[in-house]
């Protein structure tokens, strides 16, 4: 099963599962990092859009909200008609190709989403081509763990990064004003045999 089937099959169920995987304390701090009103955004791997429909409710211009698997954009569409959102935008692409023009974008969030790209800096690379001069990428993610069931079950190609990799990674793509904090507040997973796994989460912020 590729990772595009894997969330294909888990959009019904995915707001409770990420429920269970890490708190909306997370997009609070996402969203205290950014003034969003007048903004245009991508959400790269929005998923049922946990984050979009913040940035959206928060009164961003327009959110275009981002995901492979098309199951988890008709979770998204459901809640957009049900808030009568008018100001979100789903769109189907991967994240190392993104279906978006240069320099289209002020801001970009993607939170917990570059842990499952192959190769993360091809990723980075794409966000700062289509972020405008002086715009902002918000990246929330896990440190480092050891879960290595993680990679069977959720289909992880990484097991967290290190702030290093993060600021190494950024850097080397030109952005600027790096800032990475750790947010205090912790994700947890527990594998189909009972494997118990928690680690930190972190918050990197940078400027085109």
């Amino acid at each position: 099963m590729s990772s595009v089937e894997y969330f294909d099959n888990v959009a019904v169920n995915w707001n409770k599962m990420r429920s269970e995987y890490f708190k909306d304390e997370v997009r609070e701090k996402i969203l205290g990092k950014i003034d969003v009103k007048n903004k245009v955004i991508g959400d790269l791997g929005c998923g049922t859009g946990f984050i979009s429909l913040g940035l959206a409710d928060k009164g961003a211009d327009i959110v275009f909200a981002i995901d492979q698997s098309f199951n988890m954009l008709n979770e998204l569409k459901k809640e957009i008609s049900k808030k009568d959102f008018n100001n979100i935008f789903p769109i189907r692409s991967t994240l190392d190709q993104l279906s978006l023009f240069n320099d289209s974008l002020d801001i970009i969030t993607i939170n917990m989403a570059l842990h499952h790209v192959v190769e993360p800096s091809q990723s980075i690379r794409e966000m700062h081509r289509v972020l405008k001069f002086g715009g902002r990428l918000i990246i929330s993610d896990v440190y480092k763990h050891d879960g290595e069931w993680a990679k069977e079950e959720m289909h992880d190609e990484w097991l967290g990064f290190s702030e290093n990799e993060i600021k190494e990674w950024l850097e080397s793509i030109g952005f600027k004003k790096i800032e990475i904090e750790d947010t205090k507040l912790k994700a947890i997973g527990v594998s189909r045999k009972g494997e118990y796994t928690e680690t930190g989460i972190f918050l990197a912020t940078a400027v085109k």
